[in-house]
C-alpha cells in the first residue's frame, strides 16, 4: 500500500503478444478482412482438388465470399454444397464469419 501511495501501481500480469495483436486488429476493423483473406487462401484445401480445379475464390466482402466457377453445371453443383462449404470454411478460420457464398460464372 505504501508503495502505491508514492505513485507506483501494481504490475499487471504479462499478456501474450497474440492477444494484444488480435485486440488491436479488432479495434481497427481488420480482423474480419484478415479472416476473409484466410478463407480465400484456404479455398483449395477446404473444397479439395476436384472442386478447386473448377472454381476459385477471388473476393471477400462483408460476410460474403465470391467464387468464380468454370461452368454453369459446376455453379449449380456448388450451390447445393454451399452450406457445407460455409461450415467448413468457418470451422477452418475458427470464427462464424462467412454467411454466404456467391458463385459467379467465369473462366478460372
Amino acid at each position: 500500500m505504501l508503495y502505491e501511495s508514492f505513485g507506483h501501481q501494481k504490475e499487471k500480469s504479462p499478456e501474450l503478444l497474440g492477444s494484444i495483436l488480435q485486440r488491436s486488429l479488432k479495434r481497427r476493423g481488420l480482423e474480419k478482412r484478415i479472416l476473409g483473406g484466410k478463407a480465400l487462401l484456404f479455398w483449395k484445401d477446404i473444397v479439395g482438388p476436384q472442386i478447386a480445379s473448377q472454381s476459385s475464390a477471388f473476393k471477400f466482402e462483408g460476410t460474403t465470399l465470391f467464387v468464380k466457377v468454370k461452368s454453369p453445371c459446376w455453379r449449380n453443383e456448388l450451390f447445393f454444397l454451399k452450406k457445407n462449404i460455409i461450415d467448413r470454411l468457418n470451422q477452418h478460420i475458427k470464427k462464424n464469419l462467412i454467411k454466404d457464398i456467391v458463385f459467379v460464372n467465369s473462366e478460372v
